[in-house]
């Protein structure tokens, strides 16, 4: 067992050096489940009405690929993809701007909209004084058939013609 041990403790040592953080499962620098503020559809909503009062005081963040991005996402998200944020610099100041920084993928199940959160968390992002990331669990799936406000990008194709 101490073998094992050591051996995955040097793997994650080697994914981190090589700037492949988050990897291996068992690598995200100590950032765990417990350190995401997860919220539902209600408080998404709230956000959401913050967001259309104060423009700095929320950004969505839609974690899926550009082409579902661009057939319907949360209206004002910007689209980032996990290996966007890099944990070599400090944050991102143009994120730092806003209050809240709410991560969605998919489903309530997004591995990707899970790992960035932790990644955000371990990049900086929250503070021992301000908690910033939140991850809304019900995902673009939940938040479309809740038939709230949503939009698509203008290059995006529209069926199948």
């Amino acid at each position: 067992m101490g073998q094992m041990t050591r051996l995955m403790v040097v793997l994650c040592g080697v994914v981190l050096l090589v700037g492949g953080a988050g990897v291996l499962g068992g690598c995200q620098g100590g950032v765990s489940d417990k350190k995401i503020e997860f919220i539902d559809l209600n408080r998404a909503i709230e956000f959401y009405d913050d967001g259309l009062k104060d423009s700095e005081a929320v950004l969505f963040i839609d974690v899926r690929n550009q082409e579902r991005f661009d057939a319907g996402h949360i209206k004002g998200a910007r689209n980032i993809r996990v290996n966007e944020i890099d944990l070599r610099y400090d944050a991102d100041p143009e994120l730092l701007k806003y209050d809240n920084l709410v991560i969605y993928g998919e489903n309530p199940g997004s591995a990707s909209a899970r790992a960035m959160a932790k990644r955000m968390i371990e990049g900086g992002y929250n503070t021992m004084l301000k908690t910033r990331v939140r991850l809304f669990l019900g995902g673009w799936v939940v938040w479309e058939s809740s038939g709230l406000q949503f939009e698509v990008n203008e290059a995006a194709p529209e069926g199948n013609e």
